[in-house]
């Protein structure tokens, strides 16, 4: 998936259940902690986006932009999870319903 502007080790933190943000934010060697000064969000609501809470538009973009992330990367994160998924089973390294 070299045409991808995810990094690989991103991709496969997606497609191995990280959330997006979390998967980000380990690549880029940043804790919560670290990402929650950056964004001025409080570390527990890093913590609860990161566990799959709902979070509002203006929290993505903050994030985003702390993390240096391509724009409107985390409006599209479902998608992403998906091609991950694909990358993955196309490397025989995740199973597929009927496997």
């Amino acid at each position: 998936m070299k045409d991808s502007p995810i990094p690989e080790p991103v991709l496969t933190a997606m497609s191995q259940g990280s959330h997006i943000i979390r998967a980000y934010r380990e690549h880029l060697g940043y804790s919560i902690e670290d990402l929650a000064v950056a964004s001025g969000l409080a570390a527990e609501e890093i913590q609860n986006i990161e566990s799959g809470l709902r979070y509002n538009k203006g929290y993505r973009a903050r994030i985003a932009r702390s993390l240096s992330l391509p724009a409107g990367i985390l409006e599209a994160e479902s998608d992403i999870l998906d091609a991950a998924c694909s990358v993955q089973r196309a490397a025989g390294t995740i199973a597929t319903v009927g496997d």
